[in-house]
């Protein structure tokens, strides 16, 4: 490397914190000063993630070109003999690959953003952009931490900016119970995450992720150094055995935040936010967070078969679990919001089967096309006067052409239509699981359920197509559309490209049968920070987890997908292309019932929170009062009892005083005479 080629390096990344200041800079300028601005505090959004975006591609240059980054930036406590507590950045593959995708997702929203709260009479605007801009910072900050404290520090920021944007319409009554579910939902997995961070720091004395003294690296060294754990405090059990612990502790939060089952009833609320909210919130920001924590810490977890086990089987159970609540719902945003919990869960899948490198991939592909998909429904419900129940709607297709297009681009990568995106990177999901799946019972149903899940994302997909764009429109509204502006479509036009074409950088099926060199996301990930990488991910998944792949042709894999794809979306279209669609919901009775009432998982969840969760409030109640308070109050007690008593003395009269000091001296003089003064 030449003298210049270094010195541009070393100021790449020099400013590489700037890729999360600038958005801040947005935030305060909006918050403090956007009432005075043209679009009241939008243009300093819009610059500002701009700005991100070109800054973050510059430093996936940069990484290209083999230079890795990883720098304190600021030390709140450091002590030799026990722990460190600071912000840092960590600037390799994984991370400047997420930084590149959360700062094009955001600055698309805040562009479209422009189009979709401009109404006349739309209140708070410079609220929403500074919620935007805090919520983009917190979330590029969360990216590029270089420790796990950082990482939970703007992980909770995050889920506070989400708070803020889902009830910011606030003087109504639903948005502000949807922010304090998602608020309440997400932090009590959070509690978990709390401790394990916590545990972290007690077992290693560090937190930071890269590194020969990192504690994923720690962690292998214990485990391979014959799994005594060494000089690590592992309070009792077996070095295995804690490292499980310490990875089900961090993964409360994952589920929580990345909306897996249990923890997933949050998100399908969170729709009453504005629409470029949900997009963000979706496709790049808060439930992208707990997967990219995962694939962060993945060194960690690929230690502990127990914990990957679990990830794949919680990850497939929530795929098609929120996916067959998906095929009854009315409301587009509803969809598309099931939708995201089950993606997220062929994530976990992949993370947890030993597909590191597919679920990464998919959680590039899916950001794409699910922010396409609800900044599409963003401008079907700006061309439907805001309103958002698909049986209102039809014909579209014709008064949209570039919405539909472009949502048809991203319904296709969703559905795993070859050759959109979403094919590629949720066959190669699936494909990992089964071929580890195949020497594993347990991977092997969760792979199951996944493939199971593949149908239904395929029905729900196109018959939300048909019922928004096909057909005849069913309403005035709908034959009346508002047609979008520019600053609507341009966003659609940019991801829909993306949707389209972003998967043949990575066509494993293909690779595999040609030998053509097209894995492109393998080989950005195989190099890493001190050997963590992609491939040592797989040594250790062999060695420690027990991990083995069976052989098989990834042709086979992608081609009984596809068939299932396709298979739910032929259903979808016998259904749902006539007249009357909403007469074959209808006929699923119970079940649709069921269904639309999500499984009743919201009833449970009131009832054990109001039957549990209320108990131990009275117990915490009773402690605090008689135990906590009345320890205060005995002390307290104590000196008001003794202060009235000497109070009693104070007269104000000088012969009161005088006839006390009189004694007092009398009574000195007699102790010391009869003790004979020993103690003086």
């Amino acid at each position: 490397m030449s003298v210049a080629e270094a010195s541009t390096t070393a100021f790449a990344f020099e400013v590489a914190p700037a890729i999360a200041v600038l958005p801040l800079a947005s935030f305060v300028i909006a918050l403090f000063a956007g009432k005075y601005f043209p679009k009241k505090g939008a243009l300093a959004g819009v610059t500002a993630t701009g700005g991100s975006l070109l800054l973050s591609l510059w430093v996936m240059l940069t990484v290209a070109g083999g230079a890795y980054y990883n720098e304190e930036i600021y030390t709140l406590v450091s002590t030799p003999e026990s722990f460190d507590l600071h912000f840092g950045v960590l600037l390799d593959p994984l991370s400047a690959l997420m930084l590149v995708i959360v700062s094009l997702v955001s600055f698309l929203v805040h562009v479209f953003s422009l189009g979709y709260m401009n109404d006349e009479g739309e209140r708070g605007l410079p609220r929403y952009y500074a919620g935007l801009g805090l919520f983009s910072f917190s979330m590029l900050a969360f990216v590029f931490a270089d420790n796990l404290f950082m990482s939970f520090v703007f992980f909770e920021l995050v889920g506070l900016c989400s708070w803020l944007l889902i009830g910011h319409w606030y003087r109504e009554d639903a948005p502000p119970s949807a922010a304090k579910k998602a608020f309440l939902v997400t932090r009590f997995g959070d509690y978990f995450f709390l401790i394990g961070v916590v545990a972290v720091f007690a077992t290693f004395g560090t937190a930071t992720f890269a590194g020969s003294e990192s504690f994923p690296v720690l962690a292998e060294e214990a485990l391979t150094d014959g799994g005594a754990g060494g000089e690590l405090s592992t309070f009792g059990l077996g070095a295995q055995t804690w490292f499980t612990v310490l990875g089900f502790l961090i993964l409360g939060g994952v589920i929580g935040k990345s909306a897996q089952f249990p923890l997933h009833t949050w998100l399908p609320d969170a729709m009453e936010g504005p629409t470029p909210v949900s997009a963000l919130i979706h496709a790049a920001t808060m439930v992208a967070a707990g997967v990219y924590l995962v694939a962060r810490m993945y060194g960690f977890y690929a230690l502990s078969p127990t914990a990957l086990a679990v990830i794949a089987f919680v990850g497939g159970f929530t795929a098609l679990f929120a996916a067959s609540m998906a095929v009854v719902k009315r409301d587009v945003k509803q969809v598309l919001a099931y939708s995201t919990i089950s993606q997220y869960g062929y994530m976990m899948l992949g993370l947890g089967a030993g597909g590191y490198v597919a679920a990464v991939f998919h959680l590039m592909t899916h950001a794409f096309f699910k922010a396409l998909l609800f900044l599409g429904a963003g401008a079907v419900i700006i061309a439907m006067h805001h309103r958002q129940d698909m049986w209102e709607m039809g014909g579209l297709r014709e008064k949209l052409p570039v919405t539909y297009y472009t949502f048809l681009a991203g319904s296709l990568a969703l559905a795993g239509i070859v050759p959109f995106a979403g094919f590629w990177s949720k066959d190669e999901v699936l494909y990992e699981a089964l071929v580890h799946g195949l020497t594993d019972p347990l991977l092997l149903v969760a792979y199951l359920m996944g493939l199971i899940a593949v149908f239904f994302t395929g029905f729900y997909t196109f018959r939300m197509v048909l019922l928004t764009f096909h057909g005849e429109p069913r309403t005035h509204t709908a034959r009346n559309p508002h047609l979008p502006g520019w600053n609507v479509k341009f966003p659609l036009v940019v991801l829909g490209i993306l949707a389209t074409v972003i998967g043949l950088t990575n066509m494993t099926p293909v690779a595999e049968a040609t030998g053509l060199e097209i894995e492109f996301l393998h080989t950005w990930l195989e190099h890493g920070i001190e050997g963590l990488n992609s491939e040592h991910y797989g040594e250790l998944l062999e060695t420690v987890a027990g991990y083995s792949a069976a052989e098989l042709s990834p042709l086979l894999a992608a081609a009984l997908s596809l068939a299932l794809a396709l298979g739910g979306a032929g259903l979808a279209y016998s259904l749902y292309s006539g007249d009357r669609p909403d007469r074959h919901t209808d006929r699923l009775g119970d079940a649709r019932t069921l269904l639309m009432n999500n499984y009743y998982q919201d009833e449970y969840q009131v009832w054990i929170a109001e039957t549990f969760g209320t108990g131990v409030a009275r117990l915490s109640d009773r402690f605090d009062q008689s135990i906590v308070d009345g320890a205060v109050n005995g002390v307290s007690s104590v000196s008001l009892f003794s202060g009235g008593r000497i109070r009693r003395i104070q007269t104000g009269i000088v012969s009161n005083y005088a006839t006390l000091l009189t004694l007092g001296l009398v009574a000195l003089l007699l102790v010391v005479g009869l003790t004979g003064g020993w103690f003086l």
